[in-house]
């Protein structure tokens, strides 16, 4: 990231880097999460802009770090009433 023309975008790809690190990377849901990011991504069109490689891997990782949150909420039986709603099956036992 040297020479960038946006440091403020660089400051923001180091901290999204650190975090999907300390927080996605080899955890229970990195592989459930990288799929969900990608099939995002593929069907979003956004690889074909004028978004550059940091800028997708910056997307891609903020995609995987709440898909893994919110798969560790479902894990702990964090379920908000919109869930429930959906799924009453998943408040039983």
């Amino acid at each position: 990231m040297t020479g960038s023309v946006n440091p403020g975008l660089d400051d923001c790809i180091e901290l999204m880097a650190t975090l999907w690190a300390q927080k996605v990377a080899g955890h229970t849901h990195e592989r459930q999460a990288g799929h969900a990011a990608a099939m995002l991504l593929s069907g979003s069109g956004i690889i074909g802009t004028r978004a550059t490689g940091e800028m997708i891997e910056l997307i891609e990782q903020a995609i995987q770090l709440g898909y893994a949150a919110a798969l560790k909420d479902v894990e702990n039986g964090v379920l908000d009433d919109d869930v429930l709603q959906w799924r009453p099956d998943l408040a039983e036992g």
